[in-house]
């Protein structure tokens, strides 16, 4: 592999700058934000603020990124048409409004649906990029020739960046080890940001082909292409099958119906299998490769049972459960599968490019509208909870909260105006404006929901609450009128410590400490137990808080204790305990943060 000179890397830069300027103002942006979000990102501060901010970041990377693939499309019908200037930016300013428009609409962080849409309008973005500059346009081999270089564009820019990551944070790493240097671990993280949003991304639209005669008339293969192809894809293609015919067998001779993961495996076989054809396709109706068109014609006549297998998957999971943003999405891949399989099997004058086609109107359709992925899930659930709702049935008031939570994680407190004549869009605002942590934001109006409702929460979805016991006396660990001192923190979990020639072996796991003295038990102490004594002091109301949200104040005489063997007084003493707290009682803490040790002292 030739890598490109200085003078190659500089005229590439000019070259994005003057071709592309929006895009490369894009992703500096959002370069610069991702810095931003590494550099707020400390994880001893969860103020309000900061949160509030980290999430502001995040939704315009996500906005930058679908303006950058947007506007890149929209540029690219401007070069193959050869539109004016004023008109290519006329293009791109209406490309600008539709970025701005969906900065102000969506909300990811308070709706799951937002965040579903802004995948699906990037993935159907970077679809337009593959096909906008051959809108209209009758021949295959440029759009195969284009989409090659972007394709093989893609992988050496990673491999870049890859290497250039690599190469800088293994110098990083030897600067800190030989001068002591103390680079913290958001300098890293930051040199990541700048190679792979910046650095990759000007890389990869600096080989964005530009002459698109020159790309008809090219016929050239890169012969690794097709040795990809029939070496790597399509052997794990022939696994994939083999593995779902069995499974077929299966269903046939238990008459049971399919798993959910069987429509992993049937997308991942037809990924595969298409991506495999589309590499192979210009060299399908050469000598040699006769195998092409019988793999072809072999992969779609396959299809057809796989089809017929993932919309029984998911007609039974939809069947019971309603549809959902993720069902609708693996119907509408199941029936676009069908519908491919179909146009590859019976018409005589196929174009590869209606697969990127068809599947970026699939994803815009399902954005916005009465047949988005989001009005019919949000419609299959209210009607499943409006057959539930007032039902006695163990089931349904099983499913009821599971259903209400989905519905306000996903559309909001609003949408389940229809049940009550409560102003819910009030009790929203509301919620809103007095609750600035996302996450105490959304299970406060999972709460209210439930309790205008009536409703008693689910057990299985109770995220519980964490709660901080401090040792009254001990905050500071007091070691006075002892000798020796082990830390009971970190790893390893078993420590053996030799003194005077006694083995002592202290365990710290999960939720049990405990002191072994020549392997005989000597100290313990159930965390679990002391954790569920203070639950129950919480609940009463008797726990002494400190001057720290969900901190309290814990009497010394439990968080320790002590014993005497052989001459030496044995203490174990808990300074911090962290744990979660369940309103249902239901979940047993298996795991704390505490910090404890050992005192020892010669009597």
């Amino acid at each position: 592999m030739k890598l490109p000179s200085l003078q190659q890397l500089y005229n590439g830069f000019v070259t994005v700058i003057k071709r592309f300027p929006l895009q490369f103002i894009f992703a500096v942006a959002a370069t610069l934000c991702w810095c931003y979000y590494i550099h707020v990102s400390d994880y001893r501060d969860y103020s309000e603020q900061n949160e509030n901010l980290k999430d502001h970041l995040i939704k315009v990377i996500a906005i930058l990124n679908l303006a950058l693939a947007l506007i890149l499309a929209l540029d690219l019908i401007s070069e193959r048409n050869q539109y004016s200037l004023k008109k290519k930016w006329l293009l791109r300013l209406g490309g600008l409004l539709i970025s701005v428009s969906l900065y102000f609409s969506l909300d990811p962080t308070n709706y799951s649906a937002d965040l579903y849409r802004i995948f699906l309008f990037a993935f159907a973005f970077h679809l337009l990029v593959a096909f906008a500059p051959f809108i209209g346009q009758e021949k295959v081999n440029g759009f195969w020739q284009f989409n090659k270089a972007l394709f093989l564009r893609f992988l050496t820019s990673a491999l870049y960046s890859a290497v250039l990551y690599a190469g800088l944070a293994i110098a990083l790493v030897a600067i800190d080890g030989l001068f002591n240097a103390d680079i913290k671990w958001q300098t890293y993280m930051t040199l990541f940001a700048v190679i792979s949003a910046g650095f990759n991304t000007t890389f990869f639209l600096a080989g964005v082909p530009m002459d698109y005669k020159l790309l008809e008339e090219d016929h050239s293969y890169p012969k690794g292409l097709k040795i990809f192809a029939q070496f790597v894809l399509i052997p794990l293609v022939t696994i994939y099958l083999a593995i779902l015919l069995v499974y077929e067998i299966k269903i046939a001779v238990l008459w049971e119906l399919p798993k959910g993961l069987v429509s992993s495996l049937i997308l991942g076989y037809a990924v595969f299998g298409i991506l495999s054809l589309l590499l192979v396709y210009p060299v399908k109706e050469t000598a040699g490769n006769s195998w092409i068109k019988l793999f072809s014609r072999f992969f779609y006549v396959m299809m057809i049972p796989l089809v017929v297998l993932l919309l029984l998957a998911v007609w039974k999971r939809v069947g019971h459960y309603g549809i959902t943003e993720s069902r609708y999405v693996l119907t509408a891949l199941a029936l676009w599968l069908a519908g491919i399989t179909i146009y590859f099997l019976f018409i005589k004058k196929q174009n590869i490019k209606v697969i990127p086609i068809s599947l970026c109107i699939i994803s815009l359709l399902a954005t916005y509208g009465p047949q988005s992925a989001f009005s019919v899930s949000k419609y299959s659930q209210l009607s499943r909870l409006k057959r539930i709702m007032n039902s006695k049935k163990k089931d349904d008031i099983k499913e009821k909260p599971a259903v209400i939570r989905y519905l306000v994680y996903t559309h909001g407190l609003k949408t389940l105006q229809p049940f009550t004549k409560k102003d819910l869009s009030k009790i929203e605002e509301k919620i809103d404006a007095t609750n600035n942590y996302r996450y105490s934001m959304r299970m406060n109006k999972v709460d209210t929901a439930l309790a205008i409702f009536k409703v008693k929460g689910d057990l299985e979805y109770d995220p519980g609450m964490s709660i901080t016991l401090q040792n009254d006396e001990n905050q500071v660990l007091n070691i006075r009128g002892y000798d020796y001192l082990i830390e009971l923190n970190g790893y390893p979990e078993e420590k053996v410590t030799r003194l005077y020639g006694t083995d002592l072996t202290t365990n710290k796991i999960r939720s049990k400490i405990s002191l072994l003295v020549n392997n005989q038990q000597a100290l313990h102490i159930d965390l679990k137990e002391l954790f569920a004594q203070a639950t129950k002091a919480y609940k009463n109301g008797t726990l002494k808080a400190s001057n720290k949200k969900q901190e309290y104040l814990y009497p010394a005489k439990l968080m320790s204790v002590s014993k005497s063997i052989n001459g030496y007084n044995y203490a174990i003493v808990i300074t911090s305990l962290q744990g979660t707290y369940y309103k249902n009682d239901h979940d047993a803490n298996l795991w704390f943060e505490v910090k404890s040790y050992l005192l020892i002292k010669k009597l």
